[in-house]
C-alpha cells in the first residue's frame, strides 16, 4: 500500500526510511515507485530531513516473505 493514496494503483512497493536532523529519528514510509520517487524529490527540498534508504520490497517465491532491494543509501554514519 502506498502512504500517499490508500488507493493507489501503482505497482511495486518500496519502503522509504527518513532521518529528521534536528531530533536524529528515523520514520519509514511506503510507497508505490512512482510516488518514492515525488517523495524523495520532496525530502531533498526540505532542510529538516534526509534520505537514510529506499528499498523495494519484493514478494519471495520460496517463503512468501518481502524481500528488499536496495535503491538508494545516503553515506553512513
Amino acid at each position: 500500500m502506498c502512504d500517499r493514496s490508500g488507493n493507489c494503483s501503482n505497482d511495486g512497493v518500496c519502503q522509504l526510511v527518513l532521518r529528521n536532523r534536528t531530533t536524529g529519528m528515523d520514520v519509514v514510509e511506503h510507497h508505490c515507485k512512482a510516488h518514492l520517487v515525488l517523495r524523495v524529490w520532496e525530502v531533498e527540498r526540505d532542510d529538516d530531513l534526509e534520505v537514510v534508504d529506499a528499498t523495494t520490497l519484493q514478494q519471495s517465491s520460496a517463503a512468501d516473505e518481502p524481500v528488499g532491494q536496495e535503491l538508494h543509501s545516503s553515506n553512513e554514519r
